[in-house]
């Protein structure tokens, strides 16, 4: 599993210590507003769900290098479908609008294009969701097309913008 340093961030693999931040932003329904899962609701639970992003080796951390606080997640998952590396990312309300997720995103693109010679790259997110979408556009994402995505539990559906990025 892979370190990526970026100015300010280090993208690593989750450790079962990172529950308690990771639980700062995971319980919050104001993060999770446009995410297909539900806020997690106790930190048992989300160390489970730690245990599994550990294993599967697809989700990462977002460490500040500065204080060693774990601020956000930034998945990579191969999309079968769209022959393509999904992205996918969370941040602590608190660290919002201050750059990190744009760093991670790009952090994680250019790796990922380095070591694991990928090229291409979908994102998705809530029309609503504007910030995420100004954070795509940042790092070169353009629209694919407009359609939509729901939470795991069909409670609630999201028109969405489909995004893709082809890197050389």
């Amino acid at each position: 599993m892979p370190v990526i340093e970026t100015a300010r961030l280090l993208i690593r693999p989750f450790r079962l210590s990172d529950a308690e931040d990771a639980f700062e932003w995971r319980s919050d329904p104001e993060v999770n507003r446009f995410m297909p899962y539900p806020c997690d609701t106790d930190i048992v639970s989300l160390r489970q769900r730690i245990e599994e992003w550990i294993a599967e080796k697809d989700k990462f951390a977002l460490e500040l290098m500065e204080t060693g606080k774990v601020i956000g997640d930034i998945s990579l998952e191969w999309n079968e479908k769209d022959k393509a590396y999904e992205i996918g990312y969370n941040i602590n309300r608190s660290f919002w609008g201050r750059g990190y997720a744009t760093e991670a995103v790009r952090g994680l693109l250019d790796w990922a294009t380095v070591e694991l010679e990928a090229h291409d790259f979908t994102a998705f997110y809530a029309k609503d969701n504007g910030a995420s979408g100004r954070v795509l556009e940042k790092c070169g994402f353009r629209q694919e097309y407009i359609g939509r995505y729901s939470r795991n539990d069909g409670s609630e559906v999201f028109e969405a913008a489909f995004v893709r990025i082809h890197t050389e």
